[in-house]
């Protein structure tokens, strides 16, 4: 019988190892790495809080995202005037899995600075793209509380498998 180095005896991880350590950096990180949208009334994890923790896990190299469409529109507002909206269309990727979700965000033109819209455009879509892999999936689950950040509404928790489909009978 051989003996196997140490570092050969580790399993290498497996992507959902590895979306397990993001979103464990993520709480540990709590309350410092949460922002509150007071307006929206949730709240959520600051993007340099996610591609931190994204970098660190995954490495430089084993992901990434594509902006794939910005733009800045016109949309009324609630007292019949017009405000500006960033909107942003994001690909998130991950070395090791085929699935490329896109997803979109949004971010509000404050005192003319598009810049800071759209970069904030695009960060909100790169949060939701990951988190179709459950990255960040404490924010989504309304489970980020603390004494400045209250809980959001409470889910279940999930169980392993699904309710089961009543079809409803024809009379």
């Amino acid at each position: 019988m051989t003996n196997m180095p140490a570092t050969q005896a580790r399993a290498t991880p497996t992507l959902w190892d590895k979306v397990q350590a993001v979103n464990a950096m993520l709480a540990a990180g709590e309350p410092g790495n949460i922002s509150s949208d007071e307006r929206a009334g949730r709240s959520g994890y600051k993007p340099q809080a996610i591609v931190d923790a994204m970098n660190e896990v995954f490495g430089l190299d084993s992901w990434s995202f594509e902006e794939m469409e910005s733009s800045i529109t016109q949309v009324p507002t609630a007292r019949g005037g017009e405000s500006g909206l960033a909107v942003s269309r994001v690909r998130a990727m991950l070395v090791g899995t085929a699935a490329h979700p896109v997803a979109w965000g949004q971010a509000r033109v404050v005192s003319g600075d598009l810049g800071d819209a759209r970069k904030g455009a695009q960060t909100d879509a790169l949060k939701k793209a990951l988190s179709y892999f459950s990255i960040g999936s404490r924010a989504y689950l309304g489970l980020l509380d603390g004494e400045d950040h209250p809980a959001q509404t409470q889910h279940p928790a999930r169980t392993a498998t699904p309710p089961r489909r009543q079809d409803n009978p024809q009379s």
